[in-house]
């Protein structure tokens, strides 16, 4: 199916913004994108397969700042990625199980508890932690949460932040950092296995990707500026805003 060159112009100055918010809160908020590039008359396995791509390619663009400022801690980030990738694949494997409407209502709820939380809780300086180690609480945090995100086929990263945050104790500034690297590795384990029966329109991922790169780019580079705070408040925002989409794409 060809499209009209305005959709492209269109999608790519709203992914352009969607990935600056994304590289700025760490998320490569695939869960956004995807309900716009369908709003706009894309093919459902187009739209989902071209979105994946913009998660691997711009989470990679948004993760090479955050590895210059500090904010990926190796030790941690290994802990957590590498059962990310291996969950993702295995809910996705066994998402036909799961009747898909129970899986989006479930993650509209966590969307605005988190959302609630990220917004009016705040963690004291006490209440941190070391980030540089690995331990246990992390291995089974990304497990859960990549495992539910293979199963409804996105990232996820608007939970796992929130997760890495108040669960994990983490600054919000490394819990994006890690989240980018996880994205990546989790949404080339969706990636491959990906069925394609509906192709691929290459003017689409041009318009999609690349103004995504861009966007997370300068977002991640623009984090450091900004007060943790702040980042979280904007942060539970953006939950609380798609946690609305979600409720009215599904009523």
């Amino acid at each position: 199916m060809e499209y009209s060159i305005y959709l492209y112009i269109i999608l790519s100055v709203l992914c352009l913004l969607i990935g600056f918010l994304g590289g700025f809160l760490g998320i490569a908020l695939g869960a956004i994108r995807l309900p716009v590039i369908i709003i706009f008359g894309i093919e459902p396995i187009i739209a989902a397969s071209t979105n994946l791509l913009a998660v691997i390619f711009g989470s990679l663009a948004g993760l090479l700042p955050a590895i210059k400022q500090g904010r990926v801690p190796i030790k941690s980030s290994l802990v957590i990625s590498v059962p990310s990738m291996i969950a993702a694949f295995l809910g996705g494997y066994f998402a036909f199980q799961i009747p898909e409407l129970y899986l989006i209502i479930i993650m509209i709820f966590c969307l605005i508890i988190s959302g609630l939380v990220m917004t009016f809780y705040k963690i004291s300086e006490n209440e941190k932690r070391d980030e540089t180690k690995g331990s246990v609480r992390e291995f089974f945090v990304g497990i859960l949460i990549s495992y539910f995100g293979g199963t409804v086929g996105l990232a996820l990263g608007v939970l796992r932040v929130p997760a890495f945050v108040y669960f994990l104790r983490m600054n919000i500034k490394t819990a994006g950092g890690i989240n980018l690297l996880v994205s990546v590795l989790v949404g080339i384990s969706a990636y491959l296995g990906h069925s394609f029966s509906g192709g691929l329109d290459y003017y689409l991922i041009i318009s999609i990707v690349l103004p995504t790169i861009l966007g997370m780019y300068l977002g991640s580079r623009f984090v450091k500026i900004v007060d943790d705070n702040q980042l979280r408040k904007v942060l539970g925002i953006t939950l609380l805003i798609l946690s609305a989409i979600l409720l009215v794409r599904e009523i």
